[in-house]
């Protein structure tokens, strides 16, 4: 699926969303989905040109001023997930309208290659909510904490999203540094009424980007984080078996920065390492984001895929941008149709500073083999 898909599909579908929400006077939903929508079409614009992009952007702006005049408030959510939670909401109060939840709908088979780490992720995380009956045969844990952890722009997020939609779950989504920063003197609150929403449902995700905010190492006089540590330590202590439909996936680019107390069983007692993209990985998320663009007879993608060694899942879609620059260009100074030519990725290749270093790379193996 190309990008401007994506945004497309998602815009569709947010607007939808909230348009029938509006119908229902269901202001809290609307509001939220509009927006929602709003940034998906911010987001098409940007991929677009001439006329097109000034329609969309103006249709953007009117989506915010129309989701900006509703009230913040929700209508009342269903205790066990029904079907609120099937559409996607906000929690009811001003102070929790951060906790976003839906069901995402991408799937696993959408994360390009992480071949072993997605194998790892079905037999750990996703078999035991699909197959409980097994499940309960060989006495697997269901539920609980896991940690993905690894270099920034690699699939983290992406990943997560997929896991609650393969296992049918609300998906709870929350930046830890927003629970700390946005609410000074109520983080504490913040994590119970997290928790206490998604327990709320049968069956949800609770995905914490930026882990380390919020369970960093503990000795500091840091009065914020000496709170907050516990509170967390007390809402995920034995989560796998207290509320089975319970699944918490944290995410982290520097997991030798938590507390190690947060990284035990029944806590995070799962680490997931999430690497660079592999080989067949690079390759993949190349073609998607070339996907309709005209390409030279010589644009060979294995070629470009082996070349890009070191790169991130980020550093690859940034690479494609700035290569369509000098066919887009060239079409624009001739007039005539163009293609995107071999020569014109390399040569960014050749000087594309990386996101990521060697250096860090090796310090993701020492953490992972414990030393």
């Amino acid at each position: 699926m190309s990008r401007q898909q994506f945004y497309l599909d998602h815009f569709k579908r947010y607007y939808q969303r909230g348009l029938k929400a509006h119908r229902k006077g269901e202001h809290g939903l609307a509001r939220m989905s509009l927006l929602k929508a709003a940034e998906m079409l911010y987001k098409l614009a940007a991929e677009s040109e001439g006329e097109l992009q000034k329609v969309r952007k103006k249709k953007a702006r009117r989506l915010l001023q129309l989701a900006r005049s509703m009230p913040e408030h929700t209508s009342s959510v269903s205790s066990k997930g029904g079907a609120a939670a099937k559409n996607g909401d906000v929690a009811a109060t001003n102070s929790e309208k951060w906790i976003v939840n839906e069901l995402p709908d991408v799937k696993m088979d959408d994360v390009a290659g992480l071949e072993d780490v997605k194998d790892l992720i079905r037999r750990r995380v996703i078999y035991p909510f699909q197959h409980p009956e097994v499940t309960e045969k060989y006495r697997k844990q269901k539920g609980g904490g896991v940690l993905l952890y690894g270099p920034p722009g690699n699939g983290k997020t992406m990943i997560a999203r997929a896991i609650a939609a393969e296992v049918d779950a609300t998906f709870f989504s929350v930046k830890c540094s927003d629970i700390i920063s946005k609410w000074v003197g109520d983080a504490e609150r913040n994590l119970q009424k997290l928790f206490e929403a998604a327990r709320e449902r049968s069956r949800a995700v609770i995905f914490m980007d930026e882990t380390e905010a919020i369970v960093s190492r503990r000795g500091g006089d840091s009065t914020v984080m000496n709170r907050v540590i516990p509170e967390f330590l007390s809402q995920v202590d034995g989560l796998d078996g207290r509320h089975s439909g319970l699944l918490l996936l944290g995410a982290t680019n520097r997991p030798w920065d938590m507390d190690e107390a947060a990284l035990r069983t029944g806590r995070f007692g799962e680490l997931i390492f999430v690497p660079m993209p592999d080989l067949p990985a690079r390759r993949r998320i190349i073609a998607m984001n070339l996907d309709g663009i005209p390409l030279s007879e010589d644009f060979d993608l294995d070629v470009i895929a082996t070349r890009t060694e070191g790169y991130t899942g980020a550093d690859l879609e940034g690479l494609c941008e700035r290569a369509k620059d000098a066919p887009y260009e060239r079409e624009i100074a001739s007039g005539e149709d163009q293609r995107l030519e071999a020569a014109d990725i390399m040569s960014i290749i050749d000087d594309m500073r990386l996101s990521v270093t060697k250096r860090t790379i090796a310090k993701y193996e020492k953490f992972r083999s414990g030393d």
